[in-house]
């Protein structure tokens, strides 16, 4: 752990060897105001590497210390999925509580957090347990103990009114003397004689907060997140066939769902190969299980063997076919794995410490179109994103398939009237093909000649500026080339591609004009805009 001087700005480093008591101070120095509270936002990350080979009861009091310090410092809108997470999902006490706490330094109380409020105490019901929030490592016995159910009973209470739609369970919640103590009931009848006295008139209409997450209006992270970077990667079933992940996805739609066999929490890994089953179930129902991959991946690919993949999955209602597998990567290919998805997981020795909910929904061309990370993410929900996704395609088919057309056949031929040079011919042909390159064995060593082509011809436009038409041109196709060889080639963004593709073009035309067609150009763009081109 390193830290300068400057309070507010200090640089924190926290790593997997930091000590538990380093990382406790570091939290402290949150807490009264020496460092950001981004800080903590930082260490809820599942991915932290301070969570590195950290056993497990360390994690929980680490983690659980940051969210409820949240409560001190104000709960900024980054952190709250986090939190949330906890109270659905979460079954250790410390964890809960620590969330149900964390959640009162919210901006202000909202009737959001009722659901997530009242399924945690589902969950508590049989695995309460004493803690305090006090300090990172209070001493036993407690001065002044709190448990999980309490923490969240203070919270419906700071709620107020619009926790109104708690009030018929918290008033069941009194009779029941087996679950609730004479001292907890006392809370609970507090947090009822809070939320009855509060006369405000509420807004309870909020909307619903979900872990959903849309990809398809940022073109270039969608390519970007194109499965076909990592579909080499050798996997294994449940049946014990080995094959490469393309072969598996086959160019269909396809949910990629993450779990491991030896996952204690039933709100996570076993819930979700089940809703995974639910949901072929629901694709069997209309006829659509031939056209949409489901796919579990095993966070535990060394310990899950094919046969505890099968047992685990055909256990909680999936049916193996074509279309559906339990996957484990190589122990060595799983880091790629994780570093592609961005997986909320991290391990201590060869086991998860520690992981979150994750379901992705991949087009037919492999990019991710959705996520559902952190929080429980529902059937039908899942289902009608992947009906709107295979009726998408057929939408713009021909679309796609005119675009095709112009990179793969009109843009070449075109192209054959513009160049003025043998370099420049060569360069503009050749980067039509450049995005294709990547399905033609041994590719990458024509990468670096059609990229010194492409500089070459565009050192000749620079030093003939003068003599032909100017800075325009020269622009045009230095856009044009990167765009190709960028995100075009790195990344087989299609977009990229046939936008290169026509910047190329058009820089090769307007450089392929005489003087006198270029000065009639430029005349008329100044009649226009009223100024000359640069």
């Amino acid at each position: 752990m390193k830290m300068n001087r400057n309070y507010f700005n200090k640089q924190v480093v926290l790593s997997s060897d930091s000590s538990e008591e380093e990382v406790g101070k570091v939290i402290e120095l949150v807490r009264i105001g020496k460092l950001s509270k981004n800080v903590l936002i930082d260490i809820l990350s599942e991915r932290h590497q301070v969570y590195q080979e950290r056993p497990t009861y360390q994690m929980n009091r680490i983690k659980g210390y940051a969210m409820a310090s949240f409560a001190e410092v104000g709960l900024p809108d980054s952190a709250q999925h986090f939190l949330l997470d906890e109270l659905q999902n979460g079954r250790n006490a410390y964890m809960v509580a620590a969330a149900a706490h964390g959640i009162r330094g919210a901006k202000q109380p909202g009737s959001q957090y009722v659901p997530f409020l009242l399924q945690a105490l589902d969950n508590m019901r049989y695995h309460d347990d004493s803690m305090s929030f006090d300090v990172f490592k209070p001493a036993w016995p407690l001065e002044k103990p709190t448990t999980a159910k309490r923490e969240l009973f203070l919270t419906l209470k700071w709620l107020q009114g619009y926790a109104i739609g708690a009030l018929p369970e918290l008033k069941s919640f009194l009779k029941n003397t087996y679950d609730f103590d004479s001292q907890t009931r006392e809370e609970i009848q507090s947090a009822i004689d809070a939320i009855e006295s509060d006369s405000r008139k509420l807004n309870l209409s909020c909307c619903k907060i979900e872990g959903k997450e849309e990809y398809s209006f940022t073109w270039l992270w969608k390519g970007i997140k194109n499965i076909k970077s990592i579909e080499h990667l050798q996997v294994e079933n449940q049946d014990g066939m080995c094959r490469s992940l393309e072969s598996f996805i086959n160019r269909k739609p396809t949910v990629i769902a993450f779990f491991y066999t030896r996952c204690m929490n039933p709100n996570k890994c076993t819930l979700t190969i089940n809703k995974l089953g639910w949901l072929q179930k629901e694709l069997l129902k209309f006829g659509l299980q031939g056209k949409v991959n489901l796919l579990a991946f095993t966070y535990d690919p060394s310990y899950d063997t094919p046969t505890k993949m099968h047992v685990f999955g055909e256990n909680r209602g999936i049916y193996f076919g074509d279309n559906a597998h339990l996957l484990r990567t190589r122990q060595e290919d799983f880091k790629l794995l994780s570093i592609f998805f961005q997986l909320g997981v991290n391990h201590v020795s060869s086991s998860v410490n520690q992981h979150r909910l994750e379901l992705f929904l991949l087009d037919q061309d492999g990019s991710i179109k959705t996520s559902y990370t952190r929080l429980q993410w529902e059937v039908e929900k899942v289902f009608g994103d992947i009906k709107s996704l295979l009726e998408t395609p057929f939408r713009f088919e021909w679309i796609s398939s005119i675009l095709k057309s112009l990179q793969h056949v009109a843009f070449p031929v075109l192209l054959l009237f513009f160049p003025k040079c043998p370099v420049c011919w060569g360069v503009y042909l050749s980067a039509f093909g450049v995005s294709s390159l990547q399905s033609i064995p041994y590719s990458p060593w024509l990468i670096p000649w059609i990229m010194l082509a492409m500089v070459i011809n565009l050192v000749i436009l620079y030093r003939k500026l003068n003599e032909r038409n100017g800075f325009i041109p020269f622009w045009i196709s230095l856009v044009g080339g990167v765009l190709v060889l960028g995100p075009g080639y790195l990344y087989s963004n299609q977009f990229c591609s046939i936008t290169g593709i026509i910047f190329i073009t058009v820089g090769a035309f307007l450089n392929s004009l005489n003087h006198s067609e270029w000065s009639k150009l430029v005349h008329m763009y100044t009649s226009i805009y009223g100024k000359r081109p640069l």
